[in-house]
């Protein structure tokens, strides 16, 4: 604030001596800056990296994938940069996101597979299922039509797994339109019956009967109907 007044008397009074001498040295000067900023604003526009909203829009893999099996052959085996799939037949329709891994396995059609779900050899899908993120199913699992599971619900098929050993696989089926909740356990050698409900976060130990609604660990039959349970867990 003080140094610009002054400024201003010392050019005031070198004008008036030196006259035309000043004023060729300020146009000048007053010309070097001009150009010196169009050459900044010229070499940024063209040196500027693209932003992070193009660089995102350019990657194809974000997309969710759609694994169909080829017309000729049953047998799919795609594989991408953040999903394995290998020997399975998958139906028409089906939606496999990424990073899920698929071992030789049967999935029906019109099913969504989502992320980081993991299905072993010889597992049987049915049509219409949706599978949320984080489902483990293991070999000696069926799973009929029109299923829901929901995210983190692992599937067991051994009651006494060891690293080393025989180990016996005991069979388990979720029959058709069940549904099971969040964070379920399920033991092996298991019948999930028709329409059958299981809470979040069960672990269920032995049969589930046709229609039944079961919760808990573990999992118990409610007699309550399931919009009774709904307000009771609010």
């Amino acid at each position: 604030m003080i140094a610009a007044p002054a400024a201003m008397v010392v050019y005031a009074v070198g004008a008036f001596f030196l006259g035309t001498l000043l004023v060729e040295l300020t146009v000048f000067a007053t010309l070097l800056v001009v150009l010196g900023v169009f050459s900044w604003v010229g070499y940024t526009l063209f040196t500027e990296p693209p932003s992070p909203r193009a660089a995102v829009e350019e990657l194809d893999d974000l997309a969710p994938e759609t694994i169909n099996p080829p017309t000729e052959s049953n047998l799919a085996t795609p594989r991408s940069n953040s999903s394995v799939v290998v020997d399975c037949d998958i139906g028409e329709g089906t939606e496999v996101r990424d990073h899920a891994n698929l071992y030789k396995c049967k999935i029906g059609r019109n099913c969504k597979v989502e992320s980081f779900v993991y299905i072993e050899e010889g597992v049987t899908i049915g049509d219409g299922c949706k599978i949320k993120p984080h489902v483990f199913i293991p070999s000696g699992v069926t799973v009929e039509d029109e299923v829901f599971i929901g995210p983190n619900a692992t599937f067991t098929n051994d009651k006494h797994p060891r690293v080393n050993g025989e180990w016996k696989m005991l069979r388990t089926v979720v029959c058709r339109g069940a549904s099971i909740g969040a964070g379920v356990v399920i033991l092996p050698g298991l019948r999930i019956g028709i329409g059958a409900v299981i809470g979040a976060g069960s672990v269920v130990t032995k049969d589930v009967r046709d229609g039944a609604v079961v919760f808990g660990n573990p999992a118990e039959e409610s007699s309550k109907p399931v919009m009774d349970l709904a307000d009771t867990t609010r």
